[in-house]
């Protein structure tokens, strides 16, 4: 067996538990990575010994506490630099519906009867920190070497049951370690996945990032992405959280397009996408409106739009900052734009300008990831290609792509045109700024004064002053 990496800290601590008469042991994922060789950013530990005494023992000794949750018995520990999670052993009863909280906590509970209340094997695994071994009560060591996610309890039922959200880490757990899910656990997780509805958005939205960036916490692949997204569906965990997602499943495209219908094109996106969190929410939302647009007129047209205020709603129900859901909308509002790559450079550089240069770029990730998201085409995107040549060109001529870009400032248009202060020097600017990003020798003083005083000779406002 691997042996588990023990730093200099955590020894010294477990010494001072035996000083108060408890066995300190590290737990969960500390234990499982340190088994799969895979890197700890964690470090749980736990034993018998009640909140309290731990607190007092700890201070006695100069080390720095802070109750994180009396309910559930934790203590944040500061000690030799390094930071730890200590939790008392506990048992939990639940009351009705998925709740993530459970309504009594009892400590005084053995380690088994700890390691019962987790909930899969693998994160329900001991070591005794001073006498060198792995506790294993339920059977996780042997789900390690088959890469398997069960259940700690023999009735899974018991334990996605009782917290809704134990469905979402399923699926994270084994999109993460590259597991498969035990068909038992599996089955629960399709039978409790309503017990989402009782889990608050923000933890929701939580786990969902976790998912959507799986590929980059311990092994690479995009495989792990949908991975955990088909687990999501094939419980039914989607149906709850994401039911516009959902509202796709058997809504078949184009077969000269596409090799799957809405909802799992839309799964094959987000893995497709880069692995930056709006861009796979992106890349999973950006066809959300397609159902609705089939529904009303049997036709997926203008489903772009109509995605852009479904995919705000669907934001904004889990709570995701007001930054993330702006760039995720701008990215489902334009991803069908210049589809078949016949806009001309100069319409594609206002576009990009109107943009910015990150969010152009971002619709080029979209554009290819929407592409090899289809299951029919894996390699060049040609709009996408064309694309990047007009960015590139850009940069090399360093054309702006922000108003802030230009070579001149709101007070150098009021001087030009003598005017005063009003949203048309705003106006002023932003055609500036599409004139440059199509000429971008002219963002220039003298070039920028020239055009300013054309476009105020044009102006329909000019005699109003």
């Amino acid at each position: 067996m691997i042996p588990i990496a023990v730093t200099q800290a955590l020894e010294d601590l477990a010494r001072i538990f035996q000083s108060g008469g408890a066995v300190l042991y590290a737990v969960g994922g500390m234990v499982r990575n340190n088994l799969l060789s895979l890197p700890v950013q964690d470090v749980d530990i736990c034993s018998s010994m009640l909140i309290e005494d731990a607190e007092a023992l700890l201070r006695e000794n100069g080390i720095k506490t802070k109750q994180k949750g009396a309910f559930f018995g934790t203590l944040d520990i500061e000690f030799q630099g390094e930071r730890f999670e200590y939790a008392s052993f506990r048992a939990e009863r639940y009351g009705e519906g998925g709740d993530h909280k459970p309504s009594v906590v009892t400590f005084g509970a053995t380690l088994e009867e700890d390691a019962f209340r987790r909930d899969f094997t693998v994160n329900a695994l001991y070591y005794d920190i001073l006498g060198g071994e792995v506790i294993d009560p339920t059977g996780g060591i042997e789900d390690l070497q088959a890469k398997r996610i069960r259940a700690t309890s023999p009735d899974p039922d018991i334990i996605l049951r009782d917290d809704g959200l134990r469905i979402l880490r399923m699926a994270r757990f084994a999109a993460e370690l590259g597991f498969t899910v035990e068909e038992n656990t599996l089955l629960s997780a399709k039978r409790n996945s309503g017990g989402l509805r009782d889990i608050a958005p923000e933890r929701i939205r939580e786990e969902l990032d976790k998912i959507l960036l799986s590929d980059i916490r311990y092994l690479k692949g995009k495989e792990r992405v949908l991975d955990g997204l088909e687990l999501l569906r094939d419980c039914r965990a989607l149906d709850v959280i994401l039911p516009e997602l959902a509202a796709g499943r058997g809504i078949e495209q184009r077969k000269e397009y596409h090799a799957y219908d809405v909802e799992t094109h839309m799964l094959h996106t987000a893995a497709a996408a880069p692995a930056r969190l709006h861009l796979r929410l992106a890349g999973l939302l950006h066809d959300v409106g397609k159902p609705v647009a089939y529904r009303n007129t049997g036709k997926m047209y203008d489903h772009d739009k109509i995605g852009t205020g479904i995919s705000r709603e669907i934001l904004s129900r889990l709570r995701y900052p007001n930054h993330i859901t702006d760039k995720v909308t701008t990215l489902v509002r334009w991803h069908m734009y210049d589809l078949n790559g016949s806009a001309k450079e100069s319409t594609l550089r206002r576009r990009f300008a109107q943009w910015g240069r990150e969010a152009s770029h971002d619709l080029v990730a979209i554009r290819e990831a929407d592409v090899h998201g289809s299951g029919i085409i894996q390699g060049e995107v040609k709009s996408a290609e064309r694309w990047k040549k007009f960015l590139l060109r850009m940069d090399v001529e360093h054309a702006p792509f922000h108003p802030n870009d230009l070579n001149c400032t709101g007070k150098d248009i009021m001087q030009w045109l003598s005017l005063p202060p009003s949203p048309r020097i705003g106006e002023i600017k932003a055609q500036l700024l599409l004139h440059c990003a199509c000429h971008p020798k002219d963002n220039c003083r003298e070039r920028l004064q020239k055009t300013t005083k054309d476009i105020g000779a044009k102006a329909t406002w000019k005699n109003d002053r």
